[in-house]
Order: structure tokens, then C-alpha cells, then sequence
């Protein structure tokens, strides 16, 4: 494998990842904006839906999505030093 079919995966790797995760925020945004009456009137653990679907939703997915992203981003990395 060549270092441009490796680029090429690399692009491949985090288009599959960025595209959908993108969406997935503006999603929520989208929801927590167009919904706000709505949701600012329910609780959930005592907070406010909005908090709950960050604190809940949005930073651990983030955080799942970015570790694991890293580490096959490192694996893609570490085959181009093997060329």
C-alpha cells in the first residue's frame, strides 16, 4: 500500500466518522432549538432536558467517537512509518 491509498483511507476513515457525527450534534441543536418550550419544561434526575442530553448524549459520544477515532487514526499512522 502506498502513502496515497493510505491518505485516501485515512480521508475514507474520518468522512465516516466526521459526517454522521456532525449530524448528530445538529440534531440536537436543532431539537433543543426548535423544540425549546417544550423541552425546557421537562426534567429528567432533576435538570433541565437540555443539560441531560449534553451531560448524557453529546460529551460521552464525543468522547467514545474521538477515542476511538485516535486510536485507528494512530494505527493508519503508524502503517505509513512502515512504508
Amino acid at each position: 500500500m502506498d502513502v496515497n491509498e493510505l491518505r485516501k483511507k485515512q480521508l475514507r476513515f474520518a468522512l465516516i466518522f466526521g459526517i454522521p457525527y456532525f449530524l448528530f450534534i445538529l440534531f440536537i441543536y436543532l431539537l433543543t432549538y426548535l423544540a425549546k418550550d417544550w423541552i425546557a419544561g421537562v426534567t429528567i434526575f432533576s435538570l433541565p432536558l437540555h443539560y441531560f442530553l449534553v451531560a448524557v448524549f453529546v460529551y460521552p459520544i464525543t468522547w467514545i467517537v474521538f477515542i476511538y477515532y485516535v486510536k485507528k487514526a494512530n494505527n493508519m499512522e503508524d502503517e505509513i512509518k512502515k512504508l
